[in-house]
């Protein structure tokens, strides 16, 4: 196990597109890490080290965690796959993940959930963190199960749990839907930090998204928590509104669920029926 001189942070899922992006972060504060993934990481610095291990082994798990100070949770199935794979990866990952933590002392979870947990809520609304669950696919069905089991790990077993409710992290916002859920990747390990050394934390909910202020999410939680944003959506928007502009009201585009909800095309996957129950009450 590798010696920490600002602390030991595991990651799971370390090298999928979030992992990869964040172990630089992390990196850059000061933090030596350990990788775990069933996907064998071959860019390893000094400061990290890789393990092959599958989510799902829990006892494996548990050994990799002992001497961590925290386990930012990133594994999980990622896109809308059948049933069984989101039970496996993203429901039973979960539970095994939480288990070893407690198992290995490990007291402080940063978990990664998503936006799709409310994808199915009008985008002109703005949702803060208690909005009503509104999943959009069945992995928005996976990220919320491990919001409940996070919360049911702080207080009942006194862990300390960060649910990031991540947009789409990335250089830049790539779409007008973006605009209202991106976050930079600076911007994320400085909330991937607070879940890490907040002294106050107990469980909480948070956005993953940079100033976006006035768009899809009040993210006053996230701010009560420290969280200064360096990075913004608006500079991109003139950029981003020329590549994908407004469409035609009452157009079969801006109809389709896509359009009208904050889950993008998770919200198209197998939808039946008419997009109207998914508007506001007042537009029906």
């Amino acid at each position: 196990m590798l010696e920490a001189s600002h602390g030991l942070i595991a990651i799971t899922g370390a090298a999928g597109l979030v992992g990869t992006g964040l172990r630089r972060q992390l990196r850059e504060q000061g933090y030596r890490l350990v990788l775990l993934d069933r996907k064998p990481i071959t860019d390893c610095t000094p400061e990290e080290q890789a393990v092959l291990v599958d989510i799902t082994d829990q006892a494996a798990v548990t050994a990799h965690l002992a001497g961590c100070d925290a386990v930012v949770h990133l594994a999980s199935c990622t896109t809308d796959a059948p049933w069984a794979e989101h039970v496996r990866l993203s429901i039973e990952g979960s539970i095994s993940l939480f288990e070893a933590a407690r198992a290995a002392g490990v007291m402080r979870v940063i978990y990664a959930s998503s936006h799709h947990v409310v994808g199915y809520h009008p985008r002109s609304l703005v949702l803060d963190e208690h909005a009503v669950l509104k999943p959009d696919s069945r992995y928005g069905v996976g990220k919320a199960f491990g919001e409940s089991i996070g919360a049911m790990m702080a207080y009942k077993y006194d862990m300390r749990v960060l649910a990031i409710r991540i947009g789409n992290v990335n250089t830049k916002p790539i779409d007008r839907r973006r605009l209202g859920n991106w976050i930079s990747w600076r911007d994320l390990g400085q909330l991937v930090s607070l879940g890490i050394t907040h002294p106050s934390l107990r469980f909480e909910v948070v956005y993953g998204i940079s100033d976006a202020t006035g768009r899809d999410y009040d993210n006053q939680a996230a701010y009560a928590l420290g969280y200064r944003p360096q990075d913004q959506s608006e500079p991109f928007e003139a950029e981003v509104l020329a590549l994908d502009p407004v469409p035609v009201q009452d157009s079969p585009q801006a109809r389709a669920p896509s359009e009208i909800t904050k889950g993008g095309v998770f919200s198209d996957n197998e939808f039946t029926g008419s997009s109207e129950r998914l508007l506001p009450r007042s537009s029906h």
